[in-house]
């Protein structure tokens, strides 16, 4: 009895060796993510170790320590095996639900003072309501369109600029306004305490569609991605101004990336209308316009975005462990009153997002900042192409897939994950930014009202489309600022 049930325990053992390894071989096959020759390498290798460990098993005395040795190794080489399964699967599903399409929400709210009589959404055809007509026309006609739909008509007072609109709710000019909440931002310019002395009665919600792709092969053609970081807090799909803006070039034959990086203030005509406005509040009309704007300057098709806002740069940070950066400067950060070192700085979640908002600490401000961002952008490359990924894989795994949205479809990231994993090159990360001269112009957005801009140079413009020719010519490019690695 005994001797049957150690060899019905033996055939256990192996046939669940035998069912972790093909479902192992049937996972990684499908989800393509490992290079065929690492593929065929791991086959054979795990092949040959079931073949070795059925003779040592079945052939062996029935109480030889040799067989049972072979039986744990067995069980836990088994429990490997499942696990690496399971974490080839959890990839693909990640890469998935960053690469699922997706919409922007754009929410426009009514807005009273905190003590206002109004309590309701259903009170305000009795009284005076202010809006912008002038600024995004098309989502104004459907705010309004949804609140008579919903309410009925509705008493309304048109103003040219956000300081006379909200002026007019504070003066008690109107009982209420409207105002898309992309907006808000601009508001609190003036008005710090605008969300503590306001509530919202009434909010629409209005979806925008996805950005586009211009698809390339990414491992054999150079291509281009918009990095837009916008200023917000929470849900990454709410629509609102970009506050980093980065343009990165890829050329996957000469293992070179090249960053670009337009500042905020960059005073340039908004694709949708040619009116000249600050760079960073294209993303107000939608990631689209940041695109197209962006397009314009530089000349080029740009093939992909990737978004995040202060809230997915924090999880980020934290997934990895934290981030080392180096800094040409001390300095101390407005947000945190961090200390930053001249050299190596190893920063946390909520220090790197204070490094890389840091303006007022520099006499060229946002150009500084820029660079900051890009020595920020080469760490994490850094660090997520270095060994230390695997120590905090599976936690940064989750957190992409919550906290990056993309248009770079599931197929191409598969394929760059190949690249990467099959020739572990290592990246020449080159640098430039686009410069310029501030002044105080006129922005639309602002309804005219004049603001401090960064007036682009064109000699730096036309320097930075030429960097970014080259690079899309298969052309190693030098920049000034050369490998920000070295």
């Amino acid at each position: 009895m005994k001797a049957f049930d150690n060899k019905y325990l033996k055939r256990i053992v192996f046939s669940i060796q035998l069912v972790s390894l093909l479902v192992l071989l049937s996972v990684a096959y499908t989800v393509q993510l490992i290079p065929v020759k690492y593929l065929i390498i791991v086959s054979i290798v795990l092949i040959l170790l079931l073949v070795g460990e059925y003779f040592l098993i079945f052939y062996k005395k029935p109480r030889s320590k040799r067989s049972l040795i072979t039986q744990i190794m067995s069980v836990l080489l088994s429990c490997v095996m499942v696990v690496g399964a399971f974490y080839i699967y959890k990839t693909r599903q990640i890469v998935d639900l960053m690469t699922e399409s997706k919409f922007q929400t754009r929410a426009i709210s009514v807005i009273v003072l905190k003590d206002s009589a109004i309590k309701n959404v259903e009170q305000l055809p009795k009284h005076q309501t202010g809006y912008i007509s002038s600024i995004d026309a098309q989502t104004m006609t459907y705010t309004i369109d949804q609140l008579k739909k919903d309410i009925g008509d509705i008493q309304l007072s048109d103003y040219k600029d956000f300081t006379k609109l909200v002026g007019a709710l504070y003066d008690q000019k109107v009982d209420a306004i409207i105002l898309d909440e992309a907006f808000r931002s601009l508001v609190e310019q003036t008005h710090d305490a605008f969300n503590d002395e306001t509530r919202v009665i009434y909010q629409v919600k209005k979806d925008e569609k996805a950005v586009s792709a211009k698809n390339v092969d990414v491992t054999e053609k150079p291509f281009l991605v918009f990095i837009s970081g916008n200023d917000e807090y929470g849900d990454l799909s709410a629509v609102s101004r970009s506050d980093v803006n980065m343009l990165v070039g890829v050329n996957p034959k000469n293992h070179q990336i090249l960053l670009i990086s337009i500042p905020r203030d960059t005073y340039y005509p908004l694709h949708m209308n040619g009116q000249y406005d600050k760079f960073t509040h294209a993303g107000i009309y939608g990631l689209q316009e940041s695109v197209n704007t962006l397009q314009d300057i530089v000349k080029e098709d740009i093939n992909y975005y990737a978004r995040m806002n202060f809230t997915s740069f924090i999880k980020i940070v934290d997934a990895l462990g934290g981030i080392t950066v180096n800094s040409p400067v001390a300095f101390t950060t407005k947000i945190g009153k961090y200390e930053i070192k001249e050299g190596e700085n190893k920063l946390n979640a909520k220090q790197a997002l204070s490094f890389v908002r840091e303006r007022k600490s520099f006499v060229d401000g946002d150009f500084a900042r820029g660079r900051n961002q890009q020595r920020m952008i080469s760490a994490i490359v850094k660090k997520v192409c270095s060994p230390a990924i695997l120590t905090s894989f599976s936690a940064v795994l989750d957190t992409v897939s919550q906290s990056v949205e993309t248009n770079f479809s599931s197929h191409e990231i598969n394929a760059l994950v190949q690249m990467q994993l099959s020739d572990m090159p290592s990246w020449d990360i080159q640098s430039y930014q686009i410069s310029g001269v501030p002044n105080t112009l006129p922005c639309y957005s602002m309804g005219g009202i004049s603001a401090s801009v960064v007036q682009p140079s064109p000699a730096s413009i036309k320097q930075a489309t030429e960097y970014i020719d080259a690079l899309m010519a298969n052309q190693k490019i030098q920049t000034d600022a050369g490998d920000l690695n070295q």
